[in-house]
């Protein structure tokens, strides 16, 4: 079998030659080449990883902090966290005439071509994508994470102002990305982090409310193109498993067990017919199992 079909078949939990791999990341790339004797761009495939993922990069105009790495377009701290001593450009906004002004990129300004072109080079993988393009954190890292939350209770004008346009962001990056790639792309991978280690960040019922409609029509558009819905979601999601597999949820990553309520067992019992798990066991990795 080609990586490509091990992986696919693994999710429609047909009989495979071997468990398919897939990564997040490889954070000692540079130290797997070194060991192997071989150039970092050959680890992937030295490893006998089946998925890989393409995404596109933003084109357009970049303002100087942009240009220097220091922010991303969407006008915040290019640092990949959510810490509280850190700038966040929505965070004293407190009317929807703001929202309507903040400076939204524009999802035509991102390179669909190079992010085509990587899925026709990777086509005998199993090629999944863009990936992080969150609804519910986006909002988080422009009003804060404290303030997000808070407006999810005490501001629920502001915060559905701004889920919808980062949700509409995201639907008009992946209706280009699937235009762009066609067939080279055979899932919808997307991520978004709502969860911690003992649970939901919000209640179910917030949830339900505020983030599941977006995921709903995100999943749609992936089901509507013939796509596998491949989900990213750190932490203890069970309390709205259901949910996402109702709305089209194929592929959970990622399972933590060391997080859940429930054992390896009673997860593939109750969802394994409805399922592809990707996540790890404590430190030994679990790539897929059905």
């Amino acid at each position: 079998m080609t990586s490509r079909e091990r992986l696919l078949a693994t999710i429609r939990r047909e009989p495979v030659d071997r468990i398919p791999t897939a990564v997040i990341c490889i954070e000692n790339q540079p130290e797997i080449a070194a060991h192997l004797g071989v150039p970092e761009a050959e680890v992937m495939a030295r490893l006998g990883i089946d998925g890989r993922e393409v995404f596109a990069t933003y084109a357009g105009e970049k303002r100087p902090e942009v240009l220097q790495g220091l922010y991303t377009e969407w006008g915040t701290p290019n640092t990949g966290d959510y810490g509280t001593a850190r700038f966040n450009p929505l965070a004293e906004v407190s009317s929807l005439a703001a929202i309507e002004r903040y400076p939204w990129p524009d999802p035509a300004q991102y390179d669909y071509a190079t992010a085509a072109a990587n899925a026709r080079r990777l086509r005998d993988y199993a090629v999944r994508g863009p990936y992080w393009q969150p609804v519910f954190c986006r909002a988080c890292d422009l009003f804060g994470m404290e303030n997000a939350l808070m407006h999810l209770l005490d501001e629920p004008v502001l915060i559905e102002a701004v889920l919808e346009r980062t949700a509409a962001f995201t639907h008009d990056y992946c209706v280009r990305l699937l235009d762009a790639c066609g067939d080279d792309l055979p899932i919808l991978c997307l991520a978004d982090d709502f969860a911690t280690q003992r649970g939901l960040m919000v209640s179910p019922a917030v949830w339900r409310r505020f983030i599941k409609p977006h995921l709903a029509r995100l999943f749609a558009l992936g089901k509507s193109r013939g796509k596998f819905v491949w989900f990213h979601s750190c932490g203890d999601i069970t309390a709205v498993l259901p949910d996402l597999i109702d709305i089209g949820m194929d592929v959970w990553e990622t399972v933590q067990l060391h997080t859940l309520p429930i054992d390896a067992r009673t997860l593939k019992r109750e969802y394994g017919r409805h399922l592809t798990f990707f996540g790890a066991i404590s430190t030994q990795r679990l790539p897929f199992a059905t």
